[in-house]
């Protein structure tokens, strides 16, 4: 035992000296393996390093230098190994002609036109979105295919991205096959044609440019794992567990636009593809409890092991449980893109390793595409199964719904359930196990904030099969039908404007108003209104009516705004909330009176760029000073200044307005 302990000593100590700053300087990253230290230890491991794999004996992971330095004072023997992107005579190809056979790997150049040739070559079902830069300015394509691809179609969005580590590419290859392969068999293939009418498909094969490329644009030999910063893009996502920023690094670009990307979108199923090992990969990967649809997780994870199983040799995607994993239960990660997705963004996101050998030779790569081309397919067909439908507010427009929550009944839990939106015209897709359920409509952001939640029991679920439930929400009557509400900064302040429908019993309209976010103290609550003006109702009326009511005195930043809407009998509704930003002025300015001619007083808004004492000289057409009034010292923003005209006779006067340094002049008429 002390010959073995002094070996591994002795060993640790000899890769230690190796793995100095000049090799991060020259490599960037490091890979290495080590025993398997328990699960404790490796859960704690998962918030030092890059762990890349584990089983019972060992772990292999990757580390740039503060996480290796990091990883040393664990004191745990490793040994280093031969980074997987260090592959010599990669074949490769800079012609669109040479990618013909797809058994090389493109250029950085080659697949810049790839991806533009699909879109040009394809208008009809094809664009290319430019999402956004890396590190080095290289581009993070997408490419969306649909049979409508101009337009956002009420239908699900299915995203496919592969290599966010840089050195696992035979994804990278597999989808621009992919791509080709949708392309050039619509209108012939029925199963292709079917899923591309049906919903609307992105796919970016490479997540990582600057990681594959990391030795140039020619080659993606020398490529490395992490992005340009030596970050592993796949821990720098917030994390349901951990936090936002769960891996102690800034989000990257990469990762940037990821978010971009899923926010702006409605995924409702995903894949995420790697390397290193072959297995179907489930969520969570941050947490030991299983997901609220484990059952259906496992069962798409099995129908794609399977098919790909059923289409290659007998060693493929065969270990793990026959081909899938839970992520926990394999070795927890936090910070990965696959629970960003399916807790954060409500989608359904599995990560897919395909080839145990991370850069694979090229001439593979044909064989890869057979082996999985089939269940590239069928995982994506999963969006037409469970339960699909619209849920509207009858015969008002839409958005009068801007959100429906949408629960099953016993089963939801971390965010599992989903969202309709008006974006989507009311659309939805859940995927489900069979069974029977009951499922709940909960209306959220609406212009009716009494609209009511609605329960369907017995919905029934069966595997490759679609329920279709659309449903209309119950709107209560109201006496008072709201149809918007919108508010825009100008000079004089902000205004709001608001119509209704039709109006019942109408007494009027409370404008009320939060302070801006930023102006809060921490002790705020978010129902800290203010009523700041009165407008009066049109009583009983079936006709459209409008309202405008300007704010003169809002304060810097965002201003929140709702209407109290009251009954003759008292009872109340609220509108929803709108934002609405001011910005100070940045230079002076005064109104004229309003109203003039007046009686018994009149107003003028005055905007300070600084705060200035403000002070109103009223004098005679024969220049005799009658009234001096001073407002005292005013705040930078807009202000009211209020002249009375008691005391005064009629007629006509001129006046001067001082605000610091500045000044205005003019002229006012007063009637009795």
């Amino acid at each position: 035992m002390k010959k073995i302990f002094l070996f591994l000593l002795l060993t640790a100590s000899l890769f230690s000296q190796e793995i100095t700053s000049e090799y991060f300087r020259v490599n960037g990253e490091v890979y290495f393996t080590f025993a398997n230290p328990g699960r404790a230890v490796l859960d704690e491991l998962t918030t030092v390093i890059s762990l890349d794999y584990a089983d019972a004996d060992s772990v292999r992971a990757y580390a740039n230098e503060k996480e290796f330095e990091r990883f040393r004072r664990f004191s745990i023997p490793f040994r280093h190994l031969p980074h997987p992107g260090d592959v010599k005579d990669v074949r490769m190809s800079n012609t669109l002609e040479g990618m013909e056979a797809w058994d090389a790997y493109p250029t950085y150049d080659a697949y810049v036109a790839m991806m533009q040739g699909f879109a040009q070559n394809y208008p009809s079902i094809c664009r290319l979105v430019d999402a956004g830069n890396t590190i080095l300015g290289r581009k993070i394509y997408f490419v969306v295919i649909s049979a409508s691809v101009q337009l956002r179609e009420p239908e699900p969005q299915l995203m496919y991205t592969s290599s966010m580590h840089g050195d696992e590419i035979t994804g990278y290859v597999l989808m621009l096959r992919l791509i080709d392969s949708l392309l050039t068999s619509y209108g012939t293939d029925p199963k292709i044609t079917n899923l591309i009418n049906q919903t609307e498909i992105w796919i970016n094969p490479l997540a990582n440019p600057d990681g594959t490329y990391r030795t140039g644009n020619h080659t993606v030999s020398g490529a490395r794992r992490g992005n340009n910063n030596n970050i592993d893009i796949n821990r720098n996502f917030p994390d349901p567990a951990a936090g936002e920023h769960p891996d102690g690094n800034a989000w990257q670009p990469e990762t940037i636009v990821m978010m971009n990307i899923a926010k702006a979108n409605k995924f409702v199923l995903s894949a995420n593809f790697h390397g290193g090992a072959e297995v179907v990969n489930y969520p969570w990967d941050t947490w030991v409890r299983r997901a609220a649809d484990d059952q259906w997780w496992q069962f798409v994870s099995h129908m794609y092991a399977d098919t790909a199983q059923a289409h290659s040799p007998s060693t493929y995607m065969r270990g793990f449980n026959d081909g899938i994993t839970n992520g926990y239960d394999w070795y927890r990660i936090t910070g990965g893109r696959q629970d960003y997705m399916n807790y954060f963004m409500r989608c359904r996101e599995v990560t897919i390793e395909i080839s145990n050998t991370k850069l694979i030779s090229a001439s593979l790569l044909p064989a890869h595409w057979e082996y999985n081309k089939r269940s590239l397919l069928n995982y994506l067909e999963n969006a037409l199964y469970g339960i699909h439908g619209f849920v509207s507010a009858g015969a008002h427009p839409v958005d009068y719904l801007i959100r429906t929550n949408i629960k099953i009944n016993g089963l939801d839990i971390d965010n599992s359930d989903i969202y309709a939106d008006s974006a989507s015209r009311g659309y939805y897709v859940r995927m489900l196990a069979p069974g029977t359920y009951t499922v709940q409509f909960i209306p959220q952001d609406t212009l009716f904030p009494t609209a009511l939640p609605m329960q369907f029991p017995n919905i029934t679920v069966s595997n490759f099969n679609r329920t279709v439930l659309d449903i209309i929400v119950p709107i209560p009557l109201s006496p008072v039908e709201l149809t918007s509400f919108t508010g825009l900064q100008n000079q004089n302040g902000i205004t709001l404007k608001w119509t209704t429908a039709s109006e019942e019993n109408n007494r009027g309209f409370e404008i009320q108003r939060t302070a801006p976010v930023e102006t809060m103290h921490a002790s705020s609550l978010p129902d800290d209104w203010v009523t700041i003006s009165f407008i009066s109702g049109n009583g009983t009326t079936a006709d459209v009516s409008s309202y405008i009511y300007t704010d003169n005195a809002p304060l810097n930043g965002k201003n929140h705004y709702r209407l109290r809407q009251i009954d003759f009998d008292g009872t109340e509704t609220f509108s929803p909330e709108i934002e609405v930003e001011f910005a100070l002025p940045d230079e002076f300015y005064i109104s004229d009176n309003y109203p003039n001619p007046f009686n018994p007083s009149t107003q003028f808004t005055v905007s300070l760029p600084s705060e200035s004492r403000v002070v109103l000289t009223l004098y005679s057409l024969s220049g005799e000073a009658v009234r001096r009034v001073d407002f005292g010292m005013r705040p930078a923003g807009l202000s009211q200044l209020n002249l009375e005209a008691a005391g005064l006779g009629s007629g006509a006067y001129f006046y001067t307005i001082r605000a610091g340094e500045n000044t205005k002049s003019g002229k006012i008429t007063l009637l009795k």
